[in-house]
């Protein structure tokens, strides 16, 4: 039985992801909520389309930047919860009267 095969990354694919990204890259650094998950969109896809490059060849430096890209999503989304963590936490300061 035949391990399934990711699907290989189309020129069509970059392009859009370029486009993409090209036309969502703020002027300033936006920390509003739909800057942080528009961020994490783009980083998943930049990991993705950089893993099923990697997953086609052995050169050890395409597949560092494959895991770097990995690396570079985990650490958004880690950064991303923190701050959901903390906003909670500072909510409920507000509603439950404080720290104690």
């Amino acid at each position: 039985m035949m391990s399934e095969q990711p699907a290989r990354v189309s020129l069509r694919e970059i392009t859009d992801f370029l486009n993409h990204l090209r036309t969502h890259r703020p002027a300033t650094h936006d920390h509003a909520p739909s800057a942080a998950a528009s961020r994490l969109d783009l980083l998943a896809w930049k990991a993705s389309i950089l893993a099923r490059i990697a997953a086609q060849t052995t050169d050890v430096e395409t597949r560092a930047v494959a895991a770097a890209a990995r690396a570079e999503l985990a650490a958004a989304r880690a950064e991303e919860s923190a701050a959901h963590a903390e906003e909670v936490a500072n909510s409920f300061r507000v509603l439950g009267g404080g720290e104690r």
